[in-house]
């Protein structure tokens, strides 16, 4: 059990990694669509907050991402990466019930699929690996990292990230000067 759960919490630390340096890098794809969900009457009034809205959900993943990743151990991070993947199925649910087909740019411009029952699916299965990850592995498996392995952990973590959003940003750029096939 001890492997799923440390298993569960690095693919999802990745995927969050992932996930938040892909939007970061199509700010204005993932703006458009957070504006997907606000309703109509607040629209006007809300439309200067949606980008600070899309930098504060991809910082967030970034956070949850590297310290579930390079600390693997700090329990608290566990209830917040639980709470994004909630956020992930709610926003799949709701896209797919109002929204069928339109992007979700749920990875930035790395992702061209739209709202659908297989996003929905994906979400639900990231809640899932969430919630096995939140279980309690006995002290003796906690792993205890050297300061050393902190820090190439960190590093990955920082190439990974540089790598996803360079090739978000070069998509994107690609999708908005109209190269895209």
């Amino acid at each position: 059990m001890t492997v799923l759960v440390l298993t569960a919490k690095a693919a999802i630390a990745v995927l969050l990694l992932a996930s938040g340096a892909a939007k970061l890098a199509d700010l204005t794809g993932f703006a458009a669509t957070i504006r997907l969900f606000v309703p109509a009457r607040a629209a006007a009034r809300l439309l200067p907050a949606l980008p600070v809205a899309a930098i504060t959900v991809a910082a967030a993943e970034l956070l949850a991402g590297a310290v579930s990743l390079c600390w693997p151990a700090a329990g608290w991070v566990n209830p917040a990466v639980l709470t994004l993947g909630c956020g992930f199925a709610a926003a799949a649910a709701a896209g797919y019930a109002r929204h069928r087909g339109r992007p979700c740019h749920c990875f930035g411009a790395l992702s061209r699929r739209g709202f659908s029952a297989r996003t929905l699916l994906q979400a639900l299965v990231i809640v899932a690996a969430a919630v096995l990850a939140c279980q309690r592995v006995r002290p003796a498996a906690q792993l205890q990292f050297s300061a050393g392995l902190h820090v190439l952990l960190l590093a990955a973590a920082g190439l990974l990230i540089g790598a996803v959003y360079t090739a978000a940003k070069a998509l994107a750029k690609t999708a908005t000067s109209g190269m895209v096939a």
